[in-house]
C-alpha cells in the first residue's frame, strides 16, 4: 500500500481499505487508511478495531460514497 501510494500519489488518509480478513484491516490501519471489514463469518481471527463492519461489498460501497460526499460537502 505504501509503495503504491508513493508511486501513484494516493492520499492514504483519505483512502479506504476494504477486506474480509484481519490482515486486510491490519494493513489498512498500518498504512493510515480508514478500514471496512466485510464480515462473512469466517472462523478465524477477527480484526482489531476496523472503522466499519459490514455484511457485504455493497454496504461497504454505500459507506464510502456517503463519507466521500460528506467530506466534499464540508470542504
Amino acid at each position: 500500500l505504501l509503495e503504491a501510494a508513493r508511486k501513484w500519489g494516493i492520499d492514504l488518509a483519505r483512502s479506504f481499505m476494504v477486506g474480509d480478513r484481519w490482515r486486510d484491516v491490519g494493513a489498512g490501519k498500518a498504512a493510515g487508511c480508514r478500514t471496512i471489514f466485510i464480515d462473512y463469518g469466517y472462523r478465524e481471527q477477527r480484526p482489531d478495531n476496523p472503522d466499519f463492519v459490514v455484511r457485504d461489498l455493497a454496504e461497504a460501497a454505500r459507506i464510502i460514497v456517503e463519507l466521500v460526499a460528506a467530506d466534499r460537502a464540508g470542504a
